[in-house]
């Protein structure tokens, strides 16, 4: 059995796009949007790039009134390397693209910026001011394939910047979507407790006042005498956690965690507002979606709900504050007749 490694697999790829190049060159001269295509996104998806996760790749990123070919994420959701791609044989050396990636550079704090035609990829790093030269210049045409491999895993590989680690992130992403489906179902089992309290006539033989009593009688008496807080006055809850969230329409919900917050937030708004924007974008400062049709990347939190009869996601895989930031923002969409209590929020003692 042969075992590949993922620079032998580069390398095949590095040389498929070589042939691509003469095969196709008199289409590719003339169309950058095919050169980018046939040329450009292979490399990077050999590179552990995903081409149609725009949270990780962004395809023509408008820049300070500037487009970029690609813009790369990391898992944090900032950019971290800029691609810049011309039709094929295009003369790269021209002052104005050179100039365009050293604004981009000092505008962005970006070490690592790539311009390429899909056969020749210059790569600049570290800009000085009178020193706007190429680091390394690979030219896939007569250069080894195996070293140019080397030096784009080395500078351009997908997991330095989307480690390994993320997959405790994916243990999480599954807790949280156990404890979303726990407090569902605990929010319903609530539900019907308190028919049977205020309709016992009609409860089953079997289940015992006493029993219904000693059931509904643990958090919500807590959360009775508990100190809720409006959510307008909550700011900075760093090294703080909740306890209960109180929401619009009254309803009292037991939360450990921040994210659970807003999880419950959303779901509350999304029973009940019909014609909420999907994608809606956050209030976090994050260049994400608080709201999509489809998933976070692998190993981002997220929590799956149904919508308007489709699967939509919730991203939650924010800090405390920033969970607090959205929650206020998703809530501001509450229609008028639910909104009969102030949002409230009880800590858990320090």
């Amino acid at each position: 059995m042969r075992i590949r490694s993922p620079l032998s697999n580069l390398s095949d790829v590095l040389s498929q796009v070589k042939e691509s190049a003469e095969r196709y060159k008199d289409t590719l001269r003339k169309n950058e949007a095919a050169t980018r295509a046939v040329l450009v996104d292979p490399v990077l998806r050999a590179l552990g790039w995903d081409t149609a996760n725009t949270y990780m790749v962004e395809v023509e990123r408008t820049l300070e009134k500037s487009r970029v070919d690609y813009a790369l994420y990391d898992h944090n959701a900032a950019i971290c390397i800029i691609i810049e791609a011309k039709s094929l044989q295009t003369n790269l050396n021209q002052t104005d693209f050179i100039m365009s990636l050293v604004n981009y550079a000092f505008t962005f704090k970006l070490q690592d910026i790539f311009l390429t035609d899909g056969s020749i990829w210059q790569h600049f790093t570290s800009f000085q001011p009178g020193n706007v030269q190429a680091a390394k210049t690979i030219n896939l045409a007569v250069d080894d394939p195996i070293e140019s491999s080397a030096y784009l895993v080395q500078r351009l590989d997908a997991a330095k910047f989307w480690p390994e680690e993320q997959n405790i992130d994916r243990l999480a992403q599954q807790v949280d979507q156990l404890e979303s489906m726990v407090a569902t179902l605990r929010k319903e089992l609530e539900q019907i407790k308190t028919l049977l309290i205020q309709q016992p006539q009609t409860a089953p033989l079997h289940v015992s006042p006493l029993e219904v009593k000693a059931a509904t009688t643990t958090s919500k008496e807590q959360a009775s005498v508990a100190r809720f807080i409006p959510l307008t006055q909550v700011t900075d809850v760093t090294g703080r956690r909740p306890r209960f969230l109180r929401l619009p329409d009254g309803t009292t919900v037991p939360v450990k965690k921040w994210k659970d917050v807003l999880r419950e937030s959303c779901k509350f708004v999304l029973s009940i507002s019909p014609d909420i924007p999907i994608p809606l974008p956050d209030r976090a400062g994050r260049k994400v979606s608080l709201l999509n049709i489809t998933p976070p990347p692998e190993g981002i939190s997220f929590v799956a709900e149904q919508y308007n009869g489709q699967e939509i996601y919730i991203y939650v895989n924010y800090d405390a504050n920033n969970c607090v930031s959205n929650t206020k923002y998703i809530l501001q969409r509450t229609p008028k007749p639910y909104q009969k209590e102030t949002t409230a929020i009880v800590f858990a003692q320090e």
